[in-house]
């Protein structure tokens, strides 16, 4: 099965990419895409599961128009994305949950973005936790980033100060901890 991630998402993504690269650059990128890649991408819906290497075929493709890496693309949009949605929707009840609820609500969180995988909480405690992401042994490194880079993200939005995650693999998933000053 071929990773997929939430039509809402990517749509968002999508949207910041062109407004980093401008409509007209940005067209010419979705351009460039495979044909399968460019189709998909042109009819992302909220309810749309969508395959993650084609959202990562138009990182590649926007990725030198910018002078940058795919890596620190990626890292810069969903850290954007993710912060935009989180501080728009939830930025007063975030900033007054406490750690152990903003890490226990991870599981149903990651079913509604990833079509693949299950989010396990492996320790949760004031200022850390370790998060398994299991059922998918072939999570490609733009998954990694994209989940480690949202957790960051949601973490910051809810008023967590330095928030760092770093992963490695497991023959099943990963396994991901974050670290964080601030929390409750």
């Amino acid at each position: 099965m071929e990773e997929r991630f939430s039509g809402v998402m990517v749509k968002s993504h999508l949207e910041a990419l062109q407004g980093r690269l401008g409509p007209a650059a940005y067209d010419r990128a979705m351009a460039s895409l495979p044909e399968a890649d460019r189709a998909e991408l042109l009819v992302v819906t909220a309810i749309s599961w969508v395959r993650i290497a084609s959202l990562e075929a138009l990182y590649a493709a926007v990725a030198p128009q910018l002078g940058t890496s795919v890596a620190d693309l990626h890292t810069q949009i969903a850290s954007q994305v993710v912060g935009r949605a989180i501080t728009t929707l939830w930025r007063t009840l975030m900033r007054f949950a406490t750690d152990e609820l903003l890490i226990s609500r991870g599981p149903a969180i990651f079913g509604r973005a990833y079509q693949q995988g299950r989010l396990e909480v492996a320790s949760a405690l004031v200022g850390s936790c370790d998060l398994r992401i299991v059922a998918w042994p072939a999570m490609s490194e733009f998954a990694l980033r994209g989940f480690r880079v949202g957790i960051e993200s949601t973490l910051r939005a809810s008023a967590r100060r330095d928030p760092r995650g770093t992963s490695h693999r497991t023959p099943d998933g990963a396994l991901f901890r974050f670290t964080w000053s601030g929390g409750r």
